[in-house]
């Protein structure tokens, strides 16, 4: 138990996908001129609703970020993520597959099936060279901790039961 006077943290839940079809994975763009992770690349996925459970909310992102529909997905993970534009998240990680490569991209957003042996040559969001590794692999969930600079830029970022590290 922490003292009394401890600054307790509100945290909006997250949810983030990676889905992958045969030897690719959907990835979205953020728009040069975005106010985070400009012309970066990231898995699919944004806020769970009040009242929305966890993996509902991950199946409705597919759905309205890609129209992808029918997902089965997989928890692989939980971050904790604090400073990130000045606020705290909780993002559940999922891996899903799916046979239907025909997606459909919101306005001013990019989609794109990027083969995963080719992941290192893109601009990825600074976590998802890490996480997505882990979500596409077997084996239990992964838990991480990771700091932000109160902007997008990452300071930390350590794995429960590895040495502390920026990853």
């Amino acid at each position: 138990m922490g003292s009394a006077s401890a600054t307790r943290v509100e945290a909006r839940l997250v949810t983030l996908s990676f889905v992958t079809c045969e030897q690719d994975v959907l990835l979205l763009r953020h728009p040069a001129d975005s106010d985070r992770f400009a012309g970066q690349w990231n898995g699919i996925g944004g806020h769970v609703e009040p009242g929305e459970g966890i993996r509902a909310a991950a199946v409705r992102e597919l759905r309205e970020e890609a129209g992808l529909d029918s997902t089965e997905l997989v928890l692989r993970g939980v971050v904790h993520e604090t400073g990130l534009l000045g606020r705290a998240h909780v993002l559940f990680v999922f891996r899903g597959q799916t046979q239907q490569r025909a997606v459909s991209s919101p306005e001013g957003l990019e989609l794109r099936w990027q083969p995963i042996s080719e992941l290192s040559s893109l601009a990825l969001v600074h976590d998802v060279a890490v996480l997505l590794p882990r979500a596409l692999a077997a084996g239990d969930p992964f838990f991480v901790t990771e700091g932000y600079d109160g902007g997008d830029r990452r300071t930390s970022l350590r794995f429960d039961g590895e040495p502390q590290g920026t990853g």
